[in-house]
């Protein structure tokens, strides 16, 4: 599975972290993967405080929805190193605090833009046991390099006024395992191509679900469990019910990716 677009490689070329919160005073994080029309459909307009920025790559920040209003540009195109950068105060100042003035990025790498790698989708929560997926390849168990998969994710969670972002490499049958137990902590995903993720409101893949099919798609789906916005920066009803989810199912080319898959732990 590859995601390349103009000789792009399929890691983040940017990650958005905001370091401060006036509620709860928590870290988030969001990877970058191309331009983004709207950080508001992702749970995070108006939260950047700092970048991290890979060798290659260049993003123009803009004040507003659909890449209106430059606010900066952070330029690592020419660079060897990760670049970090903290957002400066804009003057005039909307928001009365540093950062936090960015509702849509666009992204470059070696000074071609990396555009449409997102596509907003309305997905709703549904009962019963989710259809199967037939297999497009059959995986071989216990190798990753045999299972075709990629070295990075298929999706990941987000839970935008808290948690922040959680990688998603195989089928977990308890987020509790890795997050504590408040419950909040999806109100956006993101399925890499090649991917199908099944969101499930109980522990061991039970309750009501959402599937999210991304295995023949060559953009990175944007779930979120509110809806999504259009153009006109309009909500469109949709959606599951937020900070719901207890377990998932990750699917890669129709195959479920189970923990054994990615390594075998040995007892000694």
């Amino acid at each position: 599975m590859s995601f390349l677009y103009n000789n792009v490689p399929i890691m983040p070329g940017a990650y958005l972290v905001n370091g401060l919160s006036s509620s709860n005073n928590e870290l988030w994080q969001l990877p970058i993967f191309g331009s983004v029309r709207n950080l508001t459909s992702m749970g995070f307009g108006n939260v950047d405080n700092f970048y991290y920025i890979m060798p290659g790559y260049k993003i123009e920040l803009y004040r507003n929805s659909e890449y209106n209003a430059l606010s900066q540009t952070i330029d690592n195109t020419d660079g060897t190193k990760i670049m970090y950068k903290q957002i400066v105060t804009p003057s005039p100042n909307p928001t009365g605090i540093f950062g936090d003035d960015c509702n849509s990025i666009k992204m470059f790498y070696e000074g071609v833009e990396i555009a449409n790698k997102y596509t907003y989708t309305i997905y709703g929560q549904s009962s019963g046991t989710p259809p199967a997926t037939t297999p497009i390849t059959t995986l071989t168990s216990g190798s990753h390099k045999l299972l075709n998969l990629s070295l990075f994710p298929g999706a990941y969670l987000i839970n935008s006024p808290g948690v922040g972002c959680m990688a998603i490499f195989f089928s977990i049958t308890s987020l509790n395992t890795f997050i504590d137990q408040s419950g909040d902590r999806e109100d956006c995903v993101l399925v890499m191509p090649g991917y199908k993720l099944i969101l499930y409101s109980g522990n061991n893949h039970t309750g009501t679900y959402v599937a999210i099919n991304n295995t023949e798609g060559t953009t990175i789906i944007v779930g979120l469990s509110t809806g999504v916005r259009d153009l006109s920066d309009n909500v469109i009803t949709g959606g599951w019910t937020p900070n719901n989810i207890l377990s998932c199912k990750l699917f890669f080319n129709g195959n479920e990716v189970i923990q054994t898959d990615i390594a075998v732990t040995q007892t000694s």
